[in-house]
């Protein structure tokens, strides 16, 4: 009669060991499953290769990590990746992964590097935010959508690769910590803001940051505002106010009056333009010693992108007025 509570015991033990297992074997399926999930989703959200080296869950939920996440750059430029993201803290339960959209409490980037390089006359950037499909497309129609209470970025890095005569080949700036709240709540509805908005949102922060270093010459600071302002104002218009008050100096603030004041140039638009562009340009110091881009040139193209960020049309040209 004894052995019957002996085989009992051994038979339960045998059960919570296998449970146990089971338990195990599922929680590292998990970490698969979600990676899978981003490197797919990012992809192809953003129309450009996207690579995570790891996902982790926390055992007792409300914490995800994700480390090296590596967007590639554009075809055409040198760059292996355009944006790296060594390491991602997510706060999130389980149960809002299977949710569209999906609530994030709060994300962090850690130590991420933006590399903004030129080519042909273009910045990857700009040209990854042209390759990108519409969001209305059906291919984007089941992508994964967030809503972020808090997204923090620490200790950024931006590397800038002007290939241009007479600058330096490499000018590494480091960005003060940026901090934007809300994202994808805005315009109106709760839906969630694409993978491509949120790492968009993230890029030209990080670029109109770094455009306000003092280790960057005028006249490329005036080809990174032309290209932010032109990036931002394909961006939704909440979107747009998060982007500007997230960049620091005068850039910053030209961009959150331009945002601000829509109407500006249905008032006065020689006004408005003019004002913009002198602050866009840094204080009308247009660079007759740019060795690519005549005066005039930037400013056509400041035009253009003081424009976009109210949902103008583009510049008419001249034989056409």
């Amino acid at each position: 009669m004894r052995l019957i509570p002996k085989l009992v015991r051994r038979v339960l033990l045998a059960i919570v060991l296998l449970l146990v297992i089971a338990g195990v074997v599922v929680y590292f399926s998990l970490d698969h499953i979600v990676k899978t999930k981003v490197e797919s989703q990012a992809s192809s959200s953003l129309n450009l290769a996207t690579t995570l080296n790891s996902a982790r869950l926390s055992l007792f939920g409300g914490k995800l990590n994700l480390k090296q996440l590596d967007i590639a750059s554009p075809q055409g430029f040198s760059a292996p990746h355009m944006l790296e993201l060594g390491d991602t803290d997510v706060a999130v339960s389980y149960g809002q992964l299977r949710k569209d959209p999906v609530h994030v409490e709060s994300l962090t980037l850690n130590k991420p590097r933006l590399v903004i390089e030129q080519s042909n006359g273009t910045l990857n950037f700009k040209k990854a935010m042209d390759l990108m499909p519409p969001s209305e497309s059906s291919s984007q129609s089941s992508s994964l959508k967030l809503v972020i209470d808090e997204l923090k970025v620490q200790d950024a890095e931006v590397v800038i690769r002007p290939n241009l005569p007479g600058l330096s080949n490499e000018i590494t700036v480091p960005v003060p910590s940026i901090v934007m709240k809300d994202v994808g709540t805005g315009d109106g509805a709760q839906n969630g803001a694409a993978i491509k908005d949120v790492v968009m949102q993230v890029v030209t922060a990080l670029a109109g940051s770094a455009s306000d270093s003092s280790l960057i010459p005028d006249q490329l600071k005036a080809i990174l505002h032309v290209n932010v302002g032109q990036v931002v104002g394909r961006l939704g218009g909440e979107a747009q106010k998060r982007i500007a008050a997230a960049i620091p100096g005068q850039f910053g603030k030209t961009l959150a009056d331009i945002v601000k004041d829509p109407q500006a140039l249905t008032k006065d638009p020689t006004k408005a333009l003019q004002q913009g562009l002198s602050n866009v340009l840094g204080g009308g110091k247009t660079q007759s010693n740019n060795p690519t881009t005549q005066p005039g040139d930037v400013k056509d193209q400041a035009v253009d992108a003081v424009r976009g960020l109210i949902g103008g049309n583009n510049r008419k040209s001249e034989s056409g007025k």
